[in-house]
């Protein structure tokens, strides 16, 4: 995972305070360095994922005196030695933050998910799977099928609600706005592209299975979660995508699309759920 060094300018007399308002979080270092007579810098490497915990304890605790201090931020590349967990995994509530980022309902992330829909909508329309593994790299669907897994396996209803409501008006948001494109443009039910995506096979399942094992590996050990989202939006965009487009051109078989994204999302699900019990994260009490 990525590192964070946080500088903290402040007077010395707060000095000692601030050092034990982010006692009780995890970070890798922390030392301080005399600037003057009176004021003095706090140095503090974390993860970028607990940064903004450290950031918001130091506020909070230096509320009264903000003004006199400054918190800079600062991304690290390398840090030697190496600092890891034995387990090289981040813990429950740091995916957790991850992945609420990545869920909350935001204007960006549904204009996303709309501009995901119209090009892969493009895509099947001109029968390219190349326009279409192009609109999965938009399709902000990662976050949402990630989260009912670990809510799942962690009894988490608030983040089962959150990822289940945003999982439910992103597909709406797909289905909707390709049903619109399909009653405008006429589409050819019997392009390859279409039919592979009303029907579930053996291949499609795998692919499911793979792609959110893979989706919650990758989140639990804090790598890149980019290229998985591209997977597991495979997975689920197309078949919402063609269930619109069918149902939007008066054609039959969008159920069947409509279903192969079901099954893809219980596929999704249950694998990254295994993950998440097998890797066993620790959750603060």
């Amino acid at each position: 995972m990525a590192g964070r060094l946080i500088e903290v300018f402040l007077p010395t007399e707060r000095l000692e305070l601030a050092r034990s308002s982010v006692s009780g979080l995890r970070v890798t270092s922390i030392w301080t360095e005399r600037l003057s007579e009176t004021h003095s810098q706090l140095h503090i490497l974390t993860d970028s994922a607990n940064s903004e915990k450290v950031t918001e304890k130091l506020s909070s605790a230096l509320a009264d005196t903000i003004e006199d201090i400054r918190i800079i931020c600062l991304p690290v590349e390398a840090s030697i030695p190496e600092q890891k967990s034995s387990s090289g995994m981040i813990s429950y509530d740091e995916l957790k933050q991850d992945i609420v980022e990545m869920t909350s309902p935001s204007p960006s992330t549904w204009i996303l998910t709309f501009l995901s829909a119209v090009v892969a909508a493009a895509g099947l329309y001109r029968n390219s799977a190349t326009i279409l593994i192009g609109a999965m790299v938009i399709a902000p669907l990662l976050g949402p099928s990630v989260g009912l897994s670990l809510s799942l396996v962690h009894c988490d209803r608030k983040l089962f609600g959150l990822s289940l409501r945003e999982m439910i008006i992103r597909s709406l948001i797909a289905v909707i706005f390709s049903a619109l494109l399909g009653m405008v443009f006429t589409v050819n039910p019997a392009l390859s592209e279409i039919t592979s995506r009303i029907q579930a096979g053996p291949s499609d399942i795998v692919l499911a299975l793979a792609s959110g094992a893979a989706g919650a590996i990758a989140l639990c050990t804090g790598g890149s979660s980019t290229l998985i989202g591209v997977m597991v939006a495979v997975a689920l965009m197309p078949p919402l995508v063609t269930a619109g487009l069918l149902w939007g051109g008066g054609h039959s078989g969008w159920q069947g699309g409509l279903s192969l994204f079901a099954l893809n999302l219980a596929c999704i699900v249950v694998s990254g759920s295994v993950v998440f019990v097998i890797r066993k994260l620790s959750r603060s009490r």
